[in-house]
């Protein structure tokens, strides 16, 4: 896609097109929204150092990484760079905050850098399917399913969010714990998220328990400050709370210094359970319980079955990864 494209689809002067990319006063609003349709249409980007994009290295994968403050996806980003360190590849590293559109920056990342291959770091493939499916070189999901995409060539390796989710609630529950509180993302906003909740519900109703969204749910980026914000939310809300399931150990350490800062214990007064199994949880005190993500395998297993679409041409594939529960010092059971 070019600018005479533009102009020709558009029914505009190539000139008409350049002013409105290049944000010129001297154009109508009409003919300003109708360049702008085609633009957003195809993800057009103005590439206005072409003569340096034609001199970089065009074995180039790009790495989007989803949420400026997730640990887990840091250190798996640091795990994929090591390990391309010894192939033939640059890699491009983009970070997003957790409530953008990846998809949608990878189109527009991909007409003006021209990469090979993508790799994702987080995301939302069942809320940007449509953009997902317009990415047309080889990409890897790694941290969430993409199987319900058709897209031929997006793979996805991942944890079962859903099962973990349940799990972890569920030995809550067997702990003697009725009364359990959620910290979490933003439902809609967050495929995560989702599965996460939804295994979380899971284990509630199986029990028969009582959980009133309004009261018991708090909403939280993957990190120490929204994790300390929302426990206080939610202890706020919900003064019979006994047990707080978060959705990573970042929001779990959070919610325990809160915990303390309003002159109650973990977890004797409130339990606190995490998820990701980051190296940190095991050295706060209280250490976390929490489900541990095979972090090094992911980003490995995820690296290479790219490698094996991009250079071998194997189908995309969709693979999940099995948990492990830890068992540490943040819970108590109840009598």
């Amino acid at each position: 896609m070019t600018i005479k494209d533009i102009a020709k689809e558009c029914g505009c002067g190539v000139g008409t097109v350049s002013r409105v990319l290049n944000n010129h006063p001297d154009v109508s609003d009409d003919t300003r929204a109708k360049v702008m349709s085609v633009v957003d249409k195809y993800g057009f980007v103005l590439n206005k150092n072409a003569s340096l994009l034609k001199s970089q290295d065009s074995k180039t994968i790009e790495i989007l990484v989803k949420g400026t403050s997730n640990a887990l996806l840091n250190e798996m980003l640091s795990i994929v760079l090591s390990k391309m360190e010894g192939l033939s590849y640059n890699a491009s590293v983009v970070v997003l905050d957790e409530y953008e559109n990846e998809a949608f920056v990878a189109n527009r990342v991909y007409y003006e850098r021209k990469p090979q291959a993508m790799i994702f770091l987080g995301g939302n493939p069942d809320k940007y399917a449509e953009d997902f499916e317009k990415i047309k070189i080889p990409c890897v999901l790694i941290s969430n399913e993409a199987s319900q995409v058709s897209n031929t060539i997006l793979s996805s390796i991942s944890t079962d969010d859903i099962a973990a989710t349940e799990f972890i609630t569920e030995f809550l529950i067997k702990q003697g714990h009725k009364k359990i509180g959620l910290i979490g993302g933003d439902i809609q906003s967050s495929e995560i998220t989702r599965k996460r909740y939804e295994g979380f519900l899971k284990a509630i109703r199986k029990y028969d328990l009582d959980f009133d969204e309004s009261k018991s749910y708090a909403v939280s980026k993957y990190s120490f400050e929204g994790g300390a914000a929302a426990a206080r939310q939610l202890i706020d809300k919900n003064k019979d709370i006994t047990a707080i399931v978060t959705m990573s150990d970042s929001m779990a350490i959070g919610a325990c210094r809160s915990i303390f800062d309003m002159g109650l214990s973990v977890p004797d007064d409130i339990s606190v359970t995490g998820f990701d199994g980051l190296p940190y949880a095991d050295y706060y005190n209280p250490r976390i319980t929490t489900i541990k993500q095979q972090a090094d395998r992911l980003a490995a297993e995820g690296l290479a079955i790219l490698l094996n679409t991009l250079e071998r041409n194997e189908p995309a594939r969709h693979e999940l990864i099995p948990f492990e529960f830890i068992n540490r010092e943040s819970v108590k059971k109840r009598t």
